[in-house]
């Protein structure tokens, strides 16, 4: 039997040299595919911010426009709907529900006609995680929005001056802040918010994307 000895296998260079090259193609297609990953972890994050803060402020407007709304008309609780409570970070008002399945007077009747319904909003930690969420509270304190950092009331009068009067409020302006609800370690944070009465939240200098909005609300019942 004749043995040819030309027939070799790979040289161990040429080993090492496809070893080097297939680490750098999956070197290369690794970091691709930690970049998609890291982009699509931010525009996840971002569109649960957006859509917190959207649920948070269309109720939160709602409600508002809503604030001293007498569904009979008839003057029977002229001078008791309206805004109770007017406080930078919270607000209580009033209106005469019409229909809503709630005993909102409390006096275990379900839907009484004229019934006086009062609503409050102001920011706590409904799920006990350490972050702030909007409570939108008729009776019992819920969320309505999740990772709402920071809130700010300003009240406005017809002519557009900040009041202090209950009675004289026209507008409210809403100053919120919302947070993502994980941190993102290849971002930080150094923004700042100035909000409607010019108060500066921030620099929070951490790895939490926020997102910051200023809504003007008319209280057409007021």
């Amino acid at each position: 039997m004749q043995i040819n000895y030309m027939n070799k296998g790979f040289t161990l260079v040429e080993v090492l040299i496809t070893l080097v090259i297939s680490g750098i193609l999956m070197t290369s297609v690794y970091a691709a595919f930690r970049a998609q990953q890291d982009s699509y972890l931010a525009q996840d994050q971002v569109a649960e911010m957006q859509q917190n803060l959207r649920a948070g402020l269309d109720i939160l407007v709602h409600d508002l426009r809503m604030a001293g709304y007498d569904v009979d008309r008839n003057g029977t609780q002229i001078g008791t709907a309206g805004i109770t409570v007017a406080n930078p970070s919270d607000i209580t008002f009033t209106l005469v529900a019409d229909g809503d399945a709630n005993d909102n007077n409390g006096d275990g009747t379900v839907d009484e006609a004229g019934e006086l319904k009062t609503i409050q909003y102001r920011l706590y930690d409904a799920y006990g995680d350490g972050d702030n969420d909007l409570g939108r509270q008729v009776g019992a304190l819920a969320a309505v929005a999740e990772n709402i950092e920071a809130l700010e009331f300003v009240y406005l009068d017809s002519a557009g001056a900040v009041t202090a009067t209950l009675a004289n409020i026209s507008s409210i302006q809403i100053s919120i802040l919302a947070r993502a609800g994980n941190p993102d370690r290849k971002f930080n944070n150094i923004q700042t918010y100035t909000t409607a009465s010019g108060a500066v939240w921030g620099p929070f200098n951490d790895n939490f994307r926020r997102r910051f909005e200023i809504v003007t609300v008319k209280c057409r019942n007021l």
